[in-house]
């Protein structure tokens, strides 16, 4: 049976580029995390001294800040 010409085709939805960068790659999230680790290794080597549990607490809490940190920060420049 022929097709009219008139009518408008059928086109794939294809989602606009930003998100689909934002949704498959997370690095702000990995940034955060790395970074906040550091600051807080750096703090409870000036606050606590070197002490080793005290540094690998501190770069504990900051690298769980800096993962919450990361994704609020990836929400609001990935909204979608």
């Amino acid at each position: 049976m022929p097709q009219s010409k008139k009518r408008a085709h059928h086109h794939q939805e294809v989602p606009p580029p930003h998100r689909i960068a934002g949704r498959k790659n997370h690095a702000i999230v990995y940034v955060a995390i790395i970074f906040f680790a550091l600051l807080g290794m750096g703090i409870t080597f000036f606050a606590a001294g070197d002490d080793t549990s005290w540094l690998v607490a501190g770069a504990i809490a900051g690298g769980i800040a800096g993962f919450f940190f990361g994704r609020l920060i990836d929400k609001s420049i990935y909204k979608s």
